[in-house]
């Protein structure tokens, strides 16, 4: 019986985040959720995840590009792969969060099945159960 994998889904959007957070779980995925790049922080200082989701748009201090960086110097969650969505499909968002160190990124709304993909190139497969 595998152990079920945890994701952070951050997120200021309630609807895009009760989208992913749901469907994540469909998949047998643990979930955090969290509403700015600071709350991500917070939340990863005190658990461990296998994936995190990351809104690259978000308002506060933090934005998701800004909370990228700040997750890849820490030694800890350095290889966490950390797939971006952002609602703006620009190619230059693409570079930016891909140079912040994120593994992968997605457009908005997001294709369940690319979303899937994604996760199985950086998370070891066998569901969960």
């Amino acid at each position: 019986m595998s152990q079920a994998r945890t994701a952070l889904v951050v997120d200021d959007d309630p609807g895009s985040r009760r989208l992913l957070v749901r469907w994540l779980e469909e998949h047998g995925w643990r979930v955090q959720e969290a509403g700015t790049g600071e709350m991500a922080l917070q939340t990863l200082a005190e658990a461990t995840v296998d994936l995190i989701l990351l809104d690259v748009r978000m308002p506060g201090t933090l934005d998701g590009l800004q909370t990228a960086v700040i997750l890849r110097e820490n030694a800890g969650l350095r290889n966490v792969p950390i797939i971006a969505v952002s609602a703006s499909a620009q190619e230059t968002f693409r570079h930016q969060a891909l140079g912040a160190g994120c593994s992968a990124f997605l457009s908005k709304p997001v294709n369940l099945k690319l979303l899937l993909k994604e996760i199985e190139r950086f998370v070891p497969t066998g569901e969960p159960q």
